[in-house]
């Protein structure tokens, strides 16, 4: 009987050369594709704790977006009841210009407050994350749709 040499590969009796390479090029393909996922799923652990970094920091930014437009419509009421008491008061013109243009500067600060709350919200979420760790179809048909 032989001593099996490990230097020297081996060939069952009855099998194919090509049979053998064909199952040591599955076997490599098979151990490729873990690693491949494995490396995935690493990828997928960073992103989504760099997009919960990103929700904590847009949520804080809504908070204090929702603490500004209390002010400003504190400060928006406020001065319309201001300017309407002493414009009655006074029954001057230039009371009422000074009115508006504190009511219109309110305005705007308020409108550029509201359109930033509205992009940081689309920031909360861990879609992307979860695709990743998923392998969601959506996923792979956003990379064929971006390739084609």
């Amino acid at each position: 009987m032989d001593m099996p040499n490990p230097d020297k590969e081996r060939v069952a009796e009855g099998q194919d050369p090509q049979q053998v390479e064909l199952i040591k090029e599955i076997i490599g393909a098979a151990t490729d594709a873990g690693k491949r996922y494995q490396h995935q799923l690493v990828l997928a652990k960073n992103m989504a704790r760099r997009e919960w970094k990103l929700s904590v920091r847009a949520l804080l930014l809504v908070l204090v977006g929702v603490l500004l437009i209390v002010a400003v419509v504190s400060t928006l009421w406020l001065t319309l009841n201001a300017t309407l008491a002493m414009g009655l008061f006074q029954l001057g013109l230039h009371w009422i210009w000074i009115g508006s243009g504190i009511l219109l500067l309110n305005g705007l600060v308020l409108v550029g407050i509201v359109s930033t709350i509205r992009a940081l919200l689309k920031h909360i979420g861990f879609t992307r994350a979860w695709d990743a760790l998923t392998l969601s179809l959506k996923q792979s048909d956003a990379s064929a749709t971006k390739s084609s």
